[in-house]
């Protein structure tokens, strides 16, 4: 079966918040029946080739049997605006909106019946009718526009052949500024009054529109770009080709916005004009190869903008933002495969966003350095030449790889996408290194072995080789095994290698040395060194005065004081702390990445050090005129020291940045008291606050050692609420594990007494992952000995 061509025209009552529409879907090769998909959409007439059709309901749409051939479908129907998140949806309060859409993974079948599969990619044209004074932004740009009555007509070019996930339609009253890239109108949008004055997000995406289109040998390839800020968004942001929308946080770039904004905004723009390619233009045959977008666009994203902003050394970012939390979730028993098994497209938001976009994303650059950057260039070209407007699958992208490398590379990558975990090298020093390989997890070891590539550091250069055995000896000559970083995989050193390697910290860069750093954090939580080894490690690392490596190590210990409450890592951490705020404040004060760190290191003292708190506050005595990159830690602090909900409130419902507003609510989840906690609570299901951010005051209270107590006695309330306010799942999982890893330290025995309570297997992901770091942080506990 071919889906050729939607027609669709839908006439919007706005404020109604209601519409209905007509739809002719043309197809081919019919064998007899076929099934639409459609959610919460009420079918008042079908016809195939203009004879009645008899339908058969089911939960997600119905199916027309005794039909074949070829021929048209004509379908009128009519909906409700949804109060989600998805399909076409009231995006803000309910006297000031707009009306947007959200179809990933396969929510176009609530706004109107459709194949809503991504490997039936069809031609979609868009006609809408709404009231004169609107109006409407979709994929393409507009062929013609007319006034009947009090309503206008808005008729949309035809798009490419997409898939329907990627549909995209916006109505509501506007303000734009736009500029041109090579003869194309780059637009940024969004609702009337909310436009930032920056036209940094236009430059940003001129930018990566050019590094794209240079590595891809492909152009952009539809006649317009709109870069879309949406009041309320469940996702970060979202590719639909053409009119790619954002939170507003994402495009809001004012005085409020720090140097950590800036790239966050860049960094997401970028990934989502990467889906442009990887997604749009070739896109997976099945949401089990979700990878081969979300991996893609993040690695590229990062790519791209490590070559346009070369000053920001946007890899070590990566390593913080991605590899990072791959690497976590990966080292649990309830990970999953990238290319992780999906029957229905409703799982795919019970996958972990490490694996799918972090873990994916180092394996693609893991992969890049093991052919050669060019080798791999060259396969990405044929691969997106030869599926272009069409669909692929994981083995198609492989095998473009290994025509490129003349190398086995599916035989390897179908091991790392395909197998869940990943590998730690133990090294043990001799006449010759002894390696050998398992696979890494906190609570356990297995017997596993994977295809490595290994990037060696030697004294004389660097070598790269297919580790793929148990074991393997290597010439003695070896400073370190994981040469910038490339490698998704750790390295437990000996006594005698790990010396060496300090002696010639020298010779390795900054990402390599994070590697050092982040390993010694997982061994010791995996109870594969003690406490004493990792204090003597980190201890020379401490010297070092990398950005990068200043912000893991205080990280480090502000997530070890969080866990398990010992002074050691409270007091480790104030004493670094000052050692780093002084050398930065005497060296580096106007550096872009330093002040990043510094602002990170203000935050993590902000919460455990009153002292600070002070200090702080005598320094700042108004939000407003507080340096943006320091604000989140002034109301850290205010809220550690006044406890006042009503100030920190204030900020949250009055200010006109959502970086004030997201910075409010983590200050509010620092307050101590159950009268505070029921305020937020009722900030929650009032709907004062919105649905994208509501999750956000429990994660952050879980770090909050006095609110500890009220998340587990009120964890089932806190999940329905979040349910009833029509939360993203994705992020009420996230949720979910939060509360029961951290929160649960208050009470282990009593968080898993509630976590049993709660029957949801939307959420069953978020509940086991959440249990099984319980359980490493309770060995944590257990295993540390001073």
């Amino acid at each position: 079966m071919e889906i050729n061509r939607y027609d669709i025209y839908l006439d919007i009552d706005f404020y109604g918040k209601r519409y209905t529409g007509e739809e002719d879907i043309t197809v081919n090769n019919l064998e007899n029946s076929i099934h639409f998909d459609a959610i919460d959409i009420e079918i008042n007439e079908i016809l195939f080739n203009g004879n009645k059709c008899n339908i058969n309901n089911d939960d997600n749409g119905f199916t027309i049997n005794n039909v074949s051939g070829s021929g048209k479908f004509h379908i009128k129907f009519s909906a409700n605006v949804s109060r989600s998140l998805k399909g076409l949806y009231l995006a803000g309060s309910e006297n000031e909106y707009i009306l947007s859409t959200q179809f990933e993974e396969s929510d176009a079948r609530r706004a109107f019946p459709c194949v809503d599969h991504p490997a039936y990619k069809s031609v979609f044209h868009l006609k809408v009718s709404i009231d004169k004074e609107l109006n409407a932004i979709s994929n393409m740009p507009i062929r013609s526009e007319s006034i009947e009555k009090d309503k206008k007509i808005i008729d949309f070019n035809d798009t490419p052949r997409m898939s329907s996930y990627l549909v995209y339609i916006g109505v509501g009253r506007f303000d734009e500024r736009s500029d041109l890239y090579d003869g194309k109108r780059i637009y940024l949008t969004a609702m009337k009054g909310h436009l930032a004055h920056s036209d940094y997000p236009i430059e940003v995406a001129k930018k990566s529109l050019s590094y794209l289109e240079n590595y891809t040998n492909i152009k952009y390839m539809l006649p317009k770009l709109h870069l879309i800020s949406v009041p309320e968004f469940a996702a970060g942001a979202m590719e639909n080709w053409g009119a790619i929308t954002f939170r507003e946080i994402l495009l809001s770039i004012d005085s409020s916005s720090s140097n950590k904004s800036y790239k966050r905004t860049s960094e997401v723009i970028t990934h989502e004009l990467v889906h442009q390619w990887f997604g749009d233009l070739v896109t997976m045959k099945w949401w089990n190869d979700l990878w081969l977008n979300e991996s893609f666009a993040t690695f590229f994203a990062f790519k791209t903008v490590n070559d346009t902003e070369p000053e920001w050394h946007f890899y070590e970012d990566f390593l913080l933002d991605q590899t990072d939390g791959a690497y976590t979730m990966d080292s649990i028993v309830n990970s999953h495969p990238i290319n992780a098994e999906v029957s229905d497209p409703q799982g795919v938001s019970r996958l972990s966003y490490e694996i799918r976009y972090g873990k994916g994303a180092n394996v693609l650059r893991m992969l890049e350095a093991y052919i050669g950057d060019d080798l791999f260039m060259n396969g990405l070209r044929n691969y997106l030449k030869k599926f272009s407007y069409s669909n692929a699958a994981g083995s198609d992208l492989w095998a473009s790889m290994d025509a490129s490398s003349k190398k086995d590379i599916s035989g390897m990558m179908n091991f790392w996408i395909s197998k869940q975990g990943y590998p730690y090298i133990e090294v043990k020093s001799g006449e010759r290194l002894k390696l050998r390989q398992s696979q890494f997890l906190f609570l356990e070891d297995r017997d596993e072995t994977w295809p490595i590539p290994l990037f060696i550091n030697r004294m004389s250069g660097t070598e790269t080789l297919l580790f793929n055995s148990k074991e393997i000896e290597l010439d003695s000559d070896v400073l370190s095994l994981n040469y910038n970083h490339n490698g998704f995989y750790r390295v437990l050193y000996d006594d005698t290698t790990y010396e060496n390697i300090i002696k010639n910290i020298d010779k390795i860069n900054s990402l390599e040395r994070w590697g050092l750093a982040n390993d010694l954090y997982a061994f010791l939580l995996s109870g594969k060194i003690d406490l004493k080894t990792y204090s003597n490690r980190i201890e020379s690392l401490k010297k070092l005065n990398d950005a990068l490596i200043i912000d893991e190590i205080s990280k480090q210990f502000f997530n070890l004081y969080s866990i398990t409450m010992n002074q050691y890592f409270l007091d480790e951490l104030k004493f670094y702390a000052q050692e780093k705020m002084e050398f930065i404040e005497k060296n580096k004060k106007n550096d872009f990445n330093y002040t990043i760190v510094l602002a990170s290191i203000y935050e993590r003292l902000a919460h455990y050090d009153l002292e600070f708190d002070r200090k702080l506050l005598s320094e700042y005595n108004d939000y407003y005129k507080t340096d943006s990159n320091f604000r989140l830690s002034y109301l850290i602090a205010r809220a550690r020291i006044e406890n006042n909900i009503d100030y920190l409130t204030d900020i949250l419902l009055k200010a006109s940045n959502d970086e004030d507003k997201t910075k409010a609510i983590y200050a509010i989840s620092m307050l101590s008291g159950n009268d505070n906690y029921k305020k937020i609570m009722d900030l929650v299901s009032s709907g004062r606050v919105k649905k994208q951010d509501a999750n956000s005051f429990f994660i952050a209270m879980s770090y909050n050692k006095d609110a500890r107590e009220f998340l587990i006695e009120n964890m089932l309330e806190i999940i329905d609420t979040l349910m009833n306010i029509k939360a993203s799942v994705l992020r009420i999982n996230r949720t979910v594990q939060t509360m029961i890893s951290y929160a649960g330290l208050y009470d282990p025995e009593r968080a898993r007494r509630e976590a049993s309570k709660i029957k949801n297997i939307d959420i069953d992901g978020g509940i086991k992952k959440g249990l099984e770091f319980l359980n490493v942080f309770e060995n944590l506990n257990k295993n540390i000995k001073l």
